[in-house]
């Protein structure tokens, strides 16, 4: 009889983007414990946690890591200030990893929360970091555990860089919870984030990735509106043509701000939820 060879181990980071998946803590076959730890805010999480924030020359630097928190969280602040937009409500750092910004904004609002699809790093950040801050984890299913209009500000540093077919529905998700005249900030990898990869990185692994796509799909000898490399909720790549991109949204947003390199390497997107 013929029997079908076992599948081969499946690496939970490039699973296909399927509703519903998380990348889950690590386990044995009898399960796993998750020890009681004292919150201790001043600590860093593993450098596996730190989704490549804080690398240098190949080593993980805990004090870049620390510096490229606070840099971005005050790149978000003086985008709010030059909007006029003071926060007077909660705030949720959509895609929050192990709290490499959030860990900043202490004071910026009584009520900060962090989600994200990796359970070891919601646990990380759930043990060293609330109080003040408060974590749960959800999964790449448009749907998130709060009310309608719970949220003054909302963030998303280098997520929807890795959101494809659902990001439509993950902007109409989180501009349901968004309070009419609250703050949308988001990071893109457009044509001027390549074309800034590739001066400061001519050897950047997502040339290759591009290059590739180009061999199956001829992307550069056509008009397009994204590309999508690679496959599953972290290992893929997202890249739009922002004013495509940005024609789309203001259906559902008012469109505040542009700030290339505003996010690292990548283009920030200041949105006003319409009432």
């Amino acid at each position: 009889m013929f029997r079908r060879p076992p599948p081969p181990p499946v690496d939970p980071l490039v699973l296909p983007n399927l509703s519903g998946t998380y990348i889950g803590a690590p386990r044995s076959a009898a399960g796993l414990m998750r020890p009681a730890r004292p919150a201790h805010p001043a600590a860093l999480p593993p450098p596996h946690l730190r989704h490549y924030y804080g690398l240098r020359d190949g080593q993980y630097d805990g004090s870049l890591y620390l510096q490229g928190g606070a840099h971005d969280a005050q790149r978000l602040r003086d985008a709010l200030t030059a909007d006029g937009f003071t926060i007077d409500g909660p705030v949720l750092d959509f895609g929050c990893g192990s709290g490499r910004m959030i860990r900043h904004l202490t004071g910026v609002s009584p009520q900060i929360w962090g989600v994200d699809i990796h359970a070891e790093a919601i646990a990380w950040a759930q043990d060293n970091l609330s109080p003040p801050f408060d974590f749960a984890l959800t999964t790449t299913a448009p749907h998130l555990p709060f009310e309608d209009r719970s949220f003054a500000l909302i963030y998303a540093g280098s997520v929807f860089t890795h959101i494809g077919d659902l990001a439509d529905a993950w902007l109409l998700e989180l501009r349901r919870i968004l309070q009419p005249d609250g703050r949308l900030y988001i990071s893109i990898t457009d044509a001027q984030t390549l074309a800034e990869i590739q001066r400061i990185q001519p050897k950047h692994a997502s040339h290759q990735h591009l290059a590739a796509l180009d061999r199956d799909t001829g992307y550069h000898t056509q008009d397009w509106q994204m590309l999508m490399t690679r496959s599953g909720p972290w290992a893929q790549r997202v890249i739009y043509d922002r004013d495509a991109l940005t024609q789309r949204l203001t259906r559902w947003f008012d469109l505040r701000r542009v700030i290339p390199q505003g996010y690292g390497w990548q283009t920030v997107l200041l949105l006003r939820k319409r009432p």
